[in-house]
């Protein structure tokens, strides 16, 4: 399997350009620490499976570490347009070019793109590192190629795990409102909206509790939350044992939701079996994960008007500390 790394004094990073171009490593070099979670079902080539899955492949490929999510995101048994998206959509399994457009010891810049198959999209991927700085920054350009218009639900899917996670670690990012999605007997919260953030119903205890502090593996739970009304976009989730963090900061106009997967050892069915401890904290235009044609209807669907073209820029940074108040899409963290 192709892949590339781009790597300055700070940071290294790994791509599996052939799948999605998806990120399988993002350590920081000051600690040795890789923030990846990586998945107890090994990576591997595309193979046949047994048989085929209503909702498509992407869980008998998923490895962990980071994937970007387009068209469409968790799954729908209903078609939209025509076709069906399957789980999360297409760009996480698609092969992508890659060009080095600049490899410098003051800048080092990959560009990548592909184009969608069963949506009439492509989409372009600039990944650059710079000297001093603990940040990947990306720039991102989605193009509708269609007649017509076209709703999507997009995001980005970093998946986080041991050594880096454990109960010491605290979420941090400024969300108004926390809603809790019916999604697994396992779950711990108790489903509904308009919670204030950060504290939510938990369903074990009645009682409310704080749900950005991560909690152990013995927890035996799974969730899938929404942190709502941003007043900015970014986070910072800190592992206040070590002094050290990872976060993300982006246009808050665009992706306008904070998706939280929370696996504390609860996952007991397909795929993970009880195997898993991570979470993963994924910046989204739109909500639930239950396939673009209900984003629609619920108007949280991003919709592309025939030939739009939509850039925009994110970052993704490693610090130290016990905690932050803010990142921008300049990789500053304050």
């Amino acid at each position: 399997m192709q892949i590339a790394y781009l790597e300055n004094d700070l940071l290294r990073v790994g791509l599996l350009l052939e799948k999605g171009a998806s990120i399988f490593e993002f350590t920081y070099k000051p600690c040795d620490l890789d923030f990846m979670w990586q998945s107890p079902i090994p990576l591997q080539r595309p193979f046949v499976a047994t048989s085929a899955l209503p909702e498509g492949s992407f869980h008998d490929y998923y490895y962990g570490g980071w994937q970007e999510i387009l068209p469409s995101a968790g799954w729908a048994k209903e078609p939209y347009m025509g076709t069906y998206q399957g789980l999360h959509g297409e760009v996480a399994l698609l092969p992508f070019e890659a060009v080095i457009a600049q490899d410098t010891p003051e800048l080092v810049t990959l560009n990548t793109h592909t184009r969608l198959y069963r949506s009439p999209l492509v989409l372009e991927r600039k990944m650059s590192l710079k000297r001093g700085i603990a940040g990947l920054f990306i720039h991102e350009r989605l193009y509708n190629e269609s007649t017509g218009e076209f709703a999507v639900m997009w995001g980005h899917h970093p998946a986080i795990g041991e050594p880096f996670l454990d109960d010491s670690c605290i979420v941090q990012t400024p969300a108004a409102k926390v809603d809790v999605m019916a999604y697994h007997q396992n779950g711990l919260w108790e489903p509904g909206g308009d919670y204030d953030f950060p504290k939510v119903k938990n369903r074990r205890t009645a009682q409310m509790q704080d749900i950005t502090q991560i909690l152990p593996k013995d927890t035996k739970s799974v969730d899938v939350v929404f942190f709502k009304e941003l007043t900015e976009g970014w986070y910072g989730l800190t592992n206040q044992r070590l002094g050290v963090g990872f976060g993300m900061a982006w246009d808050k106009e665009l992706f306008k939701y904070l998706w939280m997967w929370q696996v504390y050892g609860g996952h007991t069915d397909y795929p993970w079996y009880g195997r898993t401890y991570n979470c993963s904290l994924e910046p989204f235009t739109s909500y639930p994960p239950t396939g673009v044609k209900n984003a629609v209807e619920n108007g949280t669907a991003l919709i592309l008007k025939p030939g739009e073209v939509i850039e925009t820029e994110l970052v993704a940074v490693a610090y130290q500390g016990e905690g932050i108040n803010r990142i921008n899409r300049n990789g500053l963290v304050e």
